[in-house]
């Protein structure tokens, strides 16, 4: 097997609000087109970012780099209060679901955490 390929970084304030992340890399469990921990990375952290945009309408700096295997999101200072918070939700579930797969796939799923302002 592998070793490690992918990691997601999730951005938090001091505070521990999360307020994005970045996922990058290929996980390195199986080729590509085969791999279901990368499919299930990019599946949840797609979806977040969906959700951040469309259902909640924050605003969000986002980047995606097919090339680079890289999604990167993270809510901008205009957002408001409420908006972090409900944003919470999304961002804690991602974490968690990735949490999950980092348990199941350790050698190719790690999360880390940064902090921002």
């Amino acid at each position: 097997m592998k070793r490690l390929g992918n990691a997601v970084t999730f951005f938090r304030r001091a505070d521990g609000t999360l307020i994005g992340y970045r996922a990058q890399g290929h996980t390195g469990y199986a080729e590509a087109g085969q791999d279901i921990v990368c499919a299930a990375v990019s599946a949840l952290t797609q979806s977040t970012l969906n959700g951040l945009r469309s259902v909640l309408k924050a605003p969000v700096m986002f980047d995606i780099d097919d090339q680079g295997a890289t999604l990167e999101a993270e809510l901008t200072p205009e957002a408001t209060g409420e908006q972090v918070k409900q944003a919470q939700l999304l961002l804690v579930t991602l974490l968690e679901g990735l949490q999950a797969i980092e348990r199941s796939y350790p050698r190719n799923v790690r999360i880390f955490f940064e902090e921002r302002r």
